[in-house]
């Protein structure tokens, strides 16, 4: 990466060229590492957006942004979150959660069949999956940079590097 790549280009080759390669293995091998970096682009979209980084301004208004972007409830991205990212940003798969008050369950399902937006699907009275598509996902997260480029120059406290080397 050239040391006067503006912060697009670096984006790009930093976060999409490695997408774009995974997208080349068998269909569902790299799905996790996908969803991986989709979750952290959400984080770092919305967070900058909201001005929430490093304690400031708390979660709740980067979760409130997420969701009314996303199309979906503040409650489902909320199990989203925890159920997608606290897994595989914690331990590298989504993880099951419960809920009480009422007693609720949530697993998950990564599929091609959905779409990129978290749904929530009642299988029982009390049990529910998490699905989404993990390409579609972090391909959402990607166009949103290169719909408003302008964020990747906001987010001081986590600035893009430049590398020392060619």
């Amino acid at each position: 990466m050239k040391h006067d790549a503006t912060l697009l280009e670096r984006f790009e080759g930093w976060f999409v060229a490695p997408i774009d390669k995974l997208k080349e293995l068998p269909e569902g091998d790299g799905a996790f590492i996908a969803m991986s970096v989709g979750l952290f682009l959400c984080e770092r979209f919305y967070r900058t957006k909201t001005s929430t980084h490093e304690g400031q301004g708390g979660d709740l208004a980067f979760r409130a942004e997420a969701a009314a972007d996303l199309g979906v409830s503040p409650d489902t991205f909320e199990v989203f979150w925890k159920v997608f990212r606290h897994g595989i940003q914690h331990q590298g798969m989504p993880k099951e959660i419960s809920l009480q008050n009422p007693e609720r369950h949530f697993r998950w399902d990564i599929t091609s069949h959905a779409d990129g937006t978290p749904k929530i699907i009642q299988c029982d009275a009390t049990h529910f999956m998490v699905e989404v598509n993990p390409w579609k996902f972090c391909d959402s997260m990607i166009q949103k940079f290169r719909d408003e480029p302008e964020i990747l120059d906001k987010a001081e406290s986590h600035a893009f590097g430049y590398s020392r080397s060619h």
